[in-house]
């Protein structure tokens, strides 16, 4: 659905590039969580795949097509990357305007469910002037989801909600994403929201890709000491026999193994000293902004 072939970022001001060489693809049905510390550029690459910004260089293609060159290529797109209304204009009026000036009016029956599923349909009278940060966040939300959207950016979006809201915007998302097949991809700081959502992740530090990973939130993770032939071997035959996956010398376990095999998997390990540490999904994402 999404593909970024060598995107740079350079600012004029800046004498280094925000971002270099930047290649990812994003599939359809892909929930995909964009991490990396302040300053990485995450919100520069957002800016670039909504068309705020152009790349210094490369391309972005949206299903095949370089969203630079061709006519309402975006047009699919729903894009919350910081709340946008106008505060003189009420809750409906707003999305009815947003309808109007994109000429997709067919949307407007959409209107009364979209703000029930936000939860602001007993506010859609009021003017957003006085709302909460979290109201005008799910606002915002509002406007990305109206018309339905094949792929939506969201850079940020769990930013001063307090618990209630976040556990309502992670329903809202998974909720829009199972029954309208809409594809994401989410820029957030706040781990444990992304891990609830997101089915692979790409890491960005310093303007470049570092890595690009699946989820793991279902697999315990062996990070393994093999640095002889005998204990690739080792390694490899626990692989085979149990079906586990072997990623630059990391052992997925899955959470549904039975006690019996898990046992037997770590005893087999440890006895030749094979384990450097276990950790889950969750430790991996946190060691992104710990290590390095």
């Amino acid at each position: 659905m999404i593909e970024a072939v060598n995107i740079s970022k350079k600012y004029k001001s800046n004498s280094f590039y925000s971002l270099k060489d930047i290649n990812f693809s994003i599939e359809t049905g892909d929930i995909v969580g964009l991490i990396g510390k302040n300053g990485a550029g995450k919100s520069t690459l957002l800016k670039l795949m909504a068309k705020a910004q152009k790349p210094t260089s490369g391309t972005l293609k949206f299903k095949g097509i370089d969203i630079s060159k061709g006519n309402n290529v975006l047009d699919k797109f729903g894009i919350m990357i910081e709340p946008i209304f106008y505060p003189h204009l009420t809750v409906y009026e707003n999305i009815s305007f947003f309808l109007k000036i994109h000429k997709k009016e067919q949307y407007v029956r959409n209107i009364q469910a979209v703000l029930e599923l936000v939860d602001l349909w007993n506010a859609k009278d009021r003017k957003p002037a006085a709302f909460s940060f979290g109201m005008k966040q799910r606002l915002s939300l509002a406007l990305s989801l109206i018309t339905e959207p094949d792929f939506m950016i969201l850079d940020e979006p769990f930013v001063g909600l307090d618990p209630i809201g976040v556990k309502k915007l992670i329903g809202i998302l998974q909720y829009w994403s199972t029954t309208k097949h809409t594809s994401m991809i989410i820029s957030s700081h706040q781990l444990n929201e992304l891990e609830d959502l997101c089915n692979r992740y790409i890491f960005i530090d310093s303007g470049r890709l570092k890595t690009q990973f699946d989820d793991k939130k279902n697999f315990l993770i062996v990070q393994l000491d093999v640095h002889t032939d005998q204990a690739q071997q080792i390694v490899k035959s626990i692989a085979t026999k149990y079906q586990l996956e072997i990623d630059n010398q990391k052992l997925d376990l899955p959470l549904a193994l039975k006690k019996g095999q898990l046992n037997e998997i770590l005893m087999e390990l440890s006895s030749n000293k094979l384990i450097e540490r276990i950790y889950s999904a969750k430790d991996e994402l946190e060691s992104y902004f710990t290590e390095g």
